[in-house]
Order: C-alpha cells, then structure tokens, then sequence
C-alpha cells in the first residue's frame, strides 16, 4: 500500500539533527515543514495545512506544552519530546483534533509504528 502525502511540522532545534527520523518520515510519504521557535509555527500554520506535529517540550521562547493553545481546534495529531538521557519519550498531545496529553508516553519506536500507520489513512479534512 503506497502511503497518502501527509504534512508535519517538526518544530524545535533537535531537529536540525534528527536526519533517520526525517527520512522515514519522507519514505512513509510525509513532507516535511521545520520550525524553530512556536512563533515560526503559527506564522507555517496560518498558511499550510499540517496534518501531524512534532515538538520539542524546550522551545526557545516557550515549552511544547503552551504550543498546544496554538494547535487547539486544529484536526491534527501532536506529540512532545521529553528528552531523557540519551532517549526521549513522546508524549500524545492531541489526537485528531483532541487533545490527550496524559496519555502513556511512547518510546521513539512506538512513535515509529504510530507515525508510519497513521501515513497509511486518509487525510482529515481541513476547515
């Protein structure tokens, strides 16, 4: 099954750095949109249609936590990374549209398998 384009914005500066992550996400058909501050990201949302967002919870002029606000009825999924040694966890903000920030943390290859599934299932429609 070839996968749908999907968009996601990886906002934070460990991403500059996180090339395997970015190119699985382009092979399971994502494109990728970078941003480094949550200024940068609402200036990207107010003009492209994200379906997924991956955050930093250390933003330069906030926390990935406040960026939730800006993500708030927008039908996207978002995770936050909280690094952790030489790891991170991820944790679920928002799942379509809803926000569920407390549920279990995902290890990053958990995250793997739910990033690569949800490239399989159509789009939500944006408003």
């Amino acid at each position: 099954m070839k996968p749908s384009n999907k968009d996601v914005l990886l906002v934070g500066h460990s991403f500059e750095t996180a090339h395997s992550l970015i190119q699985r996400l382009r092979q399971w058909g994502y494109r990728c949109h970078f941003a480094g501050t949550m200024r940068a990201a609402w200036r990207l949302l107010s003009f492209t249609q994200i379906d997924v967002v991956l955050s930093d919870i250390h933003l330069s002029d906030g926390n990935g936590v406040d960026m939730l606000g800006i993500l708030a009825g927008l039908p996207i999924t978002a995770f936050l990374c909280l690094p952790v040694e030489a790891s991170c966890f991820w944790l679920p903000a928002i799942e379509a549209g809803k926000k569920c920030l407390g549920m279990p943390a995902l290890r990053p290859s958990e995250l793997a398998n739910t990033l690569e599934g949800t490239s399989h299932r159509p789009a939500l429609l944006h408003a």
